[in-house]
């Protein structure tokens, strides 16, 4: 879940400010992309888990109600829901945010296991870095046993990321940053991605901000994508949230 405070500046330390707006909304790099290929029209499954509190519920009727197969969605006793706290600064439209895993910590590698079969018949499995290395890690291993095409959102990113996580993700997704902390290297995308294609990457999108994205595919040209260009700069979190 996310808890998004709204105002015109973040605090400096130990000061308190004001904020504009305050509310709550589904949230989560994993649920997110899930529930878009949903509304796309594609019959998607989420494996994962919840805490046994009222966010917990919530989010799980959510998913119901935009047609996600959640039978792999387990409920953790005595375990809070992960949440998200989310400071908006609404004059620059830069946000910062503190994620808690909560119940995310607790997936384990036999709850894939136990999907296994869904697994088996998907096309695409996504999989993300709010859960422990050794689950996404047995994700993307049954993927590529089922020919499925694996995805990695390499966020939040690690540095200690195992390079066999990489190797066995088909398209890798993470930011300029994300590229530096998982690449070991400080520089411009050109400079982060050739690493990251030693280590085993096969096809890297990078997301740029303002400047787009690039997509970086086996025996091809860099392909840059540019972002339109916008009079206003509004943050994408409430853009997200709010319907």
């Amino acid at each position: 879940m996310d808890l998004v405070t709204i105002s015109d500046r973040f605090p400096k330390g130990g000061e308190t400010v004001f904020g504009s707006e305050f509310f709550t909304g589904f949230g989560g790099k994993g649920a997110n992309p899930c529930v878009m290929a949903a509304r796309l029209g594609a019959q998607a499954s989420l494996v994962g888990k919840v805490g046994d509190d009222e966010h917990g519920r919530v989010y799980k009727q959510h998913l119901e109600a935009e047609g996600v197969d959640i039978r792999w969605v387990l409920t953790e006793k005595n375990v809070t829901t992960g949440i998200a706290t989310i400071q908006v600064e609404s004059s620059t439209g830069e946000n910062k945010i503190v994620i808690v895993p909560g119940a995310n910590n607790l997936l384990t590698p036999q709850d894939v296991f136990d999907a296994e079969e869904t697994i088996k018949g998907c096309s695409v499995l996504s999989t993300v870095l709010e859960i422990k290395p050794e689950v996404v890690l047995t994700a993307l291993k049954l993927g590529q046993k089922h020919g499925v095409r694996t995805v990695l959102n390499a966020a939040p990113a690690r540095a200690d990321l195992a390079p066999e996580i990489l190797e066995n993700t088909d398209i890798l997704v993470l930011n300029q940053t994300e590229a530096e902390i998982i690449s070991g290297i400080t520089g411009k995308w050109q400079v982060t991605t050739a690493k990251l294609k030693e280590i085993g990457c096969k096809n890297i999108i990078v997301t740029l901000g303002s400047e787009g994205a690039v997509l970086l595919q086996e025996k091809r040209d860099p392909l840059l994508i540019p972002a339109p260009k916008v009079d206003e700069v509004v943050d994408t979190i409430p853009l997200r949230l709010m319907r």
